[in-house]
C-alpha cells in the first residue's frame, strides 16, 4: 500500500510540473516573490505592506513556497521565514516551473539577538544559534534557526543561480522606505514593470529605534552572546557594520553541578564516567546517593526533592544533570546568560527534558521547586501499580505541567527558561536540529534494564567510541 501511494503521488507530480510548464510556453515564465530573510521583524513589515497594497502584491500569503504547487497564478507572492534555511526545497519544487525572486530582509546580527516577544516576557527570543519556535497550539521551544544559522542559510541562496536574490536592511527601512523599496525595485532584472511599480509603492512601517545600543541590558546582552560566538560579531563587520560590541564587563562564576545516583552497580558506573568528565574540565560538583522507590517511575518522582534539598545546602547556581550523562564541554559560560529562575530544555512538540536543569538561588526557584515537587507527590499518592514510564507520568511530564499552568496564570510566580538542545542532547535522536556541538550528552543508562535490543546496542556502541575518546585524550 505504501508502494502504491508513492507511485500514485510521483504520477501526480510529474501531471502538475506538466501543466505549469505548459502554462508557462503559452502566457510566459511565473514567477515566484519570495520575502524572508535573517530578520523577522523587516520581513513582517514588508508582508504586511504588501497585504495593504492595491498592487497584485498584496495577494502574498503566510505559507513556506513549496505549499504553493497547486497554484497556476503567473505570479505568486509567499512570505515564509521557514524558507530561508530550506532553499533546497523550494528549488525542488516551486523552483522547477517558476522564476524565484528572493527579498531577504537583513539587519545588524547583534540587533537580532536582542529581539523580545511579548510571549515570553523572561527570555531573550533570538540567539546566535537557535531562537524561539511557538507552535499552532502555544508551545514554546529553543530550537529553531537562530541569527548565524538564517545568514549562512542567506549565503546559500546568494550563491546560487537557481533564484535572484534581493537584500533590504532594516535601518534603510527606517531611515527611509520609500528610498529603500525604490533601490529594491530597480535591482529587479527581467521583471514585469507593474512589479517595478508595485515593489516603489510599498510603505513599510518599522519602530523608530530596534539598535542593539539602545540600553545596558542589550549591550550586555550583546557581549555575553559575541563572547560566546565571536562568529556574530565577524558577520557583523562582513555586513558593513563598524561599531564593536562591548566587552563582557565581568565573568560569571560558575556554579556547582548536581548529581543524584542509587547505590547499585549500574548507576554508581555512571557517577564514576560523569565525575571523570567534570573533572576533566575542572568543574565543580557534588554527588548525592538516594534510596530508589519500588519501580523507575516512582523514583524519578523523588527528583523534585532531592534538587529541592540541595538547593537549601548549595549555595550560588546549580546545575543538576541526569548521572547517565557526558559532559563534553563546559556549559556554564552559556548558561551565565540565564537570569530566570529555572531552566531546561523544551522540544518542539512541548515535551520538556528534566535531564539537565538550570536552578537560580532566587526565592522564584525554590517555589518553583516546591510546586514540582507537591505535584510530583500526589502522582506517586495516586499510584495505583499503573505508573508506567509514557505520558506526563515522570518527573519532566509533572514540571512540564507545572511550568505551563504558571504561565497560563493572570499572575505567573516563576520565571521558567528554554535551554538548547546541546545541554541535554540525547546520543542517538540523529533527527533533532541541532546548532554547533553538544555540550552535555544524555546516554540513556535506563535501556539497561529495558526490552529493546536495538536501542541497548545503540548505547553500548556509543560507550566504546567514548571510553576510546578518553583514552585517546
Amino acid at each position: 500500500m505504501t508502494r502504491l501511494r508513492a507511485v500514485w503521488a510521483g504520477l501526480i507530480d510529474i501531471a502538475l510540473v506538466t501543466v505549469h510548464r505548459l502554462l508557462n510556453v503559452v502566457s510566459g515564465p511565473a514567477i515566484h516573490i519570495l520575502v524572508t530573510g535573517p530578520d523577522d521583524v523587516a520581513m513582517s513589515a514588508i508582508t504586511a505592506a504588501m497585504k495593504s497594497s492595491s498592487s497584485p502584491l498584496s495577494r502574498v500569503v503566510d505559507r513556506p513556497a513549496s505549499q504553493t504547487q497547486g497554484d497556476f497564478s503567473r505570479v505568486v507572492i509567499t512570505s515564509s521565514l521557514t524558507d530561508l534555511t530550506h532553499s533546497s526545497n523550494v528549488f525542488s519544487t516551486v523552483g522547477r516551473y517558476r522564476r524565484v525572486f528572493v527579498v531577504a530582509a537583513t539587519a545588524d546580527p547583534r540587533d537580532l539577538v536582542c529581539a523580545r516577544w511579548p510571549e515570553l516576557p523572561h527570555q531573550w527570543a533570538e540567539g546566535f544559534d537557535y531562537r524561539f519556535q511557538i507552535g499552532v497550539d502555544g508551545t514554546k521551544s529553543f530550537t529553531e534557526p537562530g541569527v548565524l544559522p538564517r545568514f549562512e542559510a542567506l549565503d546559500e541562496w546568494q550563491n546560487t543561480s537557481q533564484a535572484t536574490v534581493l537584500t533590504v536592511r532594516r535601518e534603510s527601512l527606517i531611515d527611509n522606505p520609500s528610498q529603500a523599496m525604490e533601490t529594491l525595485a530597480q535591482a529587479l532584472p527581467n521583471s514585469p514593470s507593474w512589479l517595478h511599480s508595485a515593489v516603489k509603492s510599498l510603505v513599510p512601517s518599522l519602530p523608530a529605534s530596534t539598535a542593539w545600543n539602545r540600553s545596558t541590558d542589550t549591550k550586555a546582552r550583546v557581549a555575553h552572546q559575541v563572547a560566546l560566538s565571536p562568529a556574530l560579531e565577524d558577520r557583523t563587520f562582513a555586513l558593513g557594520y563598524s561599531t564593536k560590541a562591548p566587552k563582557l564587563s565581568k565573568k560569571q562564576a560558575p556554579g556547582t553541578i548536581i548529581a543524584f545516583h542509587t547505590p547499585d552497580e549500574i548507576y554508581r558506573a555512571e557517577a564514576a564516567r560523569l565525575k571523570k568528565t567534570l573533572d576533566a574540565l575542572g568543574l565543580a560538583y557534588k554527588f548525592f546517593e538516594v534510596t530508589p522507590e519500588k519501580n523507575w517511575v516512582r523514583t524519578t518522582l523523588l527528583k523534585p526533592s532531592w534538587i529541592a534539598k540541595a538547593r537549601e545546602e548549595l549555595p550560588g547556581p546549580l546545575l543538576y544533570i541526569d548521572v547517565d550523562a557526558y559532559v563534553h564541554h563546559d556549559p556554564w559560560p552559556f548558561l551565565s546568560g540565564c537570569d530566570g529562575d529555572l531552566a531546561a530544555v523544551v522540544y518542539r512538540n512541548g515535551q520538556l527534558n528534566s535531564a539537565t536543569i538550570w536552578i537560580n538561588d532566587t526565592p522564584g526557584a525554590r517555589a518553583l521547586l516546591a510546586d514540582w515537587n507537591s505535584r510530583a507527590s500526589s502522582r506517586r499518592h495516586d499510584d495505583q501499580g499503573d505508573l508506567t514510564a509514557t505520558g506526563d507520568n515522570g518527573d519532566q511530564g509533572v514540571l512540564k505541567l507545572a511550568v505551563l499552568a504558571d504561565e497560563q496564570s493572570e499572575q505567573p510566580r516563576y520565571r521558567f527558561q528554554r535551554l538548547p538542545v546541546n545541554l541535554a542532547y540525547i546520543f542517538d535522536r540523529l533527527d533533532t536540529y541541532r546548532v554547533g556541538p553538544v555540550a552535555i550528552e544524555q546516554l540513556q543508562v535506563s535501556r539497561e534494564s529495558a526490552e529493546n535490543d536495538k536501542r541497548l546496542a545503540r548505547r553500548r556502541e556509543r560507550l566504546k567510541e567514548l571510553e576510546k575518546k578518553v583514552s585517546e585524550n
